[in-house]
């Protein structure tokens, strides 16, 4: 007897298509709640190499330099004696974190740092508190 193959898909095909589209979705899941925890680490990291670049780069060309940081970008700026104005050299833009900052730090051909500075960078899956002394020190805490 002959049997007439029916159109559609086996059983068992369907399994493994649901058993893939399952895994697809598990993968998708775990990179969406990893995602904000990623941005935090990258802001952190951005404001870091930040001011670590300031301070480099004072002592290095004999000028100021300062690191402004709002919520959308930190930026870097050195200081034209000539035209007596800050002009902007960089900017790291921030995203998926809220920022706060006590005040934009100055750093100078000495190495040294305007005065004590206190940045907040935070969002739902963390936060992060970096601290730049007066000697230039930049101090990473990890606050929860």
């Amino acid at each position: 007897m002959n049997r007439k193959k029916r159109p559609g898909f086996s059983q068992l095909e369907t399994t493994v298509i649901l058993s893939i589209v399952a895994m697809l979705v598990l993968i998708g899941s775990s990179f969406s709640l990893n995602h904000k925890k990623h941005q935090l680490e990258v802001a952190v990291r951005k404001v870091h190499s930040s001011l670590c670049l300031a301070r480099f780069r004072s002592v290095q060309r004999q000028l100021p330099v300062r690191v402004s940081i709002n919520q959308l970008a930190c930026e870097l700026a050195e200081y034209d004696s000539q035209k007596a104005t800050w002009l902007l050299r960089s900017r790291d833009l921030l995203e998926g974190v809220e920022v706060s900052a006590n005040n934009s730090p100055v750093f100078y051909p000495q190495g040294t740092v305007s005065s004590l500075a206190t940045i907040n960078i935070w969002n739902e899956k963390g936060s992060y508190q970096l601290t730049v002394a007066i000697t230039g020190r930049i101090k990473i805490t990890r606050l929860k």
